[in-house]
């Protein structure tokens, strides 16, 4: 595993443009979430078991390198893990959720938008006001956004209720951008080992206390369904999200958020090939024109690069 591997060294200062090595880990990262879709559509689980499982499974494999950390975090950084792993929790259960509703296609472009709520939360927060180019940009990805909810609205639509699903997959993505300033801002001295540890442990308990709250199965599931939960957790998971946790200490948040940009597309190819999803036309074009304007967002930031300022 590429991210536990790594995790040993701590976390060093962040540079403008990232060596081979990180361009090389965030490639892998991407490739790996890009399964995550097909992964969520071939298994016959609810969605909160899905997270749930996901969750549980990269804190155990994480905990026994953790455990050989010497840095520990103290109080504050513990807060800040408790509220990043309670975000991934609402991110995993909407987005997850979200293809029981919508297309692979549909979740996953509207996943993509993170760097715009990145962005928006750093003006919001941490008093860093967007640039014209931002600010542009989000308008596009609003426009696109627009086409793609009328795809959803019309004839053609793939899914139970695709604009449930869609808004689903918003909401995920906002939460998304929680968990990704937090971590920026948390992985300054701590390891990936420990950092994750601690969010994919939280993420797990906030999911379990729900699924028994709702009475939602956690188990007693197919073979296909535990070999997707799996998979699930060795790709999206173990080699993703431990990956962009990595990274994080040596380039901005919303640059990982952009090479998550590419998963649309390697995600909406896979479900082509594998499930036989064709996109409506409009969606074709919304997609595209949103994942144009987050990159116009996300790249037009003048936060500088080497952190993301603190939270309070």
């Amino acid at each position: 595993m590429v991210g536990v591997t790594a995790s040993t060294s701590s976390a060093s200062t962040t540079t403008t443009h990232a060596p081979a090595r990180v361009r090389l880990l965030l490639a892998v990262g991407m490739l790996a979430v890009s399964f995550a879709a097909v992964l969520i559509r071939t298994a016959s689980a609810p969605a909160l078991a899905l997270a749930f499982w996901r969750s549980f499974g990269g804190a155990v494999a994480l905990v026994p390198f953790a455990a050989r950390d010497t840095v520990r975090p103290d109080a504050r950084e513990i807060r800040a893990m408790l509220l990043s792993g309670t975000f991934l929790a609402v991110h995993f259960a909407l987005f997850i959720g979200a293809f029981a509703y919508t297309s692979v296609a549909s979740a996953v472009v509207f996943a993509a938008t993170a760097p715009v709520f990145v962005g928006l939360g750093s003006w919001l927060f941490l008093g860093q006001p967007p640039t014209r180019r931002t600010w542009f940009g989000i308008a596009v990805a609003m426009a696109g956004a627009a086409v793609v909810a009328i795809a959803d609205g019309g004839e053609g639509a793939t899914g139970s209720n695709p604009l449930l699903g869609d808004l689903m997959s918003l909401g995920g993505s906002i939460a998304v951008s929680g968990y990704l300033v937090i971590g920026q801002r948390t992985r300054r001295r701590l390891t990936v080992a420990t950092y994750g540890a601690w969010v994919y442990g939280t993420s797990a308990a906030v999911l379990l206390v729900v699924s028994l709250a709702t009475g939602s199965a956690l188990v007693g599931f197919d073979g296909t369904t535990w070999l997707a939960i799996l998979g699930l957790l060795l790709g999206p998971q173990l080699l993703g999200h431990t990956i962009f946790n990595q990274v994080l200490n040596q380039v901005p948040a919303t640059t990982v958020a952009v090479v998550v940009l590419s998963e649309p597309i390697g995600a909406g190819l896979l479900a082509f090939l594998l499930l036989g999803e064709v996109p409506p036309p409009l969606l074709a074009l919304g997609g595209p024109l949103m994942l144009i304007g987050v990159f116009l967002a996300a790249t037009g930031e003048r936060r500088p690069a080497e952190s993301v300022a603190p939270t309070g």
